[in-house]
């Protein structure tokens, strides 16, 4: 399974899109996020586009999607996979 868009919008729900790195506030430095909450590999003074944070979020969501889509064995609705990975996330 997958992601909905419903999954998708609740998740954004819980964090900004940002398009220039900002830092983790509890530190004042690493990690550093951009987008939708997308940590990988991003430095100060990074910039993306609305495009590339999507993009990001797929990224990202695609490794807990497989998590959940591999520990659990039982049929699951849509809406139960997407509290999941939103749980996961």
């Amino acid at each position: 399974m997958q992601t909905s868009k419903k999954g998708r919008d609740f998740i954004k729900g819980f964090e900004s899109l940002e398009l220039v790195a900002y830092p983790d506030p509890g530190t004042g430095g690493k990690p550093w996020t951009v987008g939708w909450g997308h940590t990988k590999g991003v430095k100060q003074g990074d910039r993306i586009t609305k495009e590339q944070a999507e993009q990001f979020l797929s990224d990202d969501l695609a490794v807990y999607e497989l998590t959940v889509n591999s520990a659990i064995k039982r049929p699951m609705t849509q809406n139960q996979f997407d509290a999941m990975v939103s749980l996961a996330f």
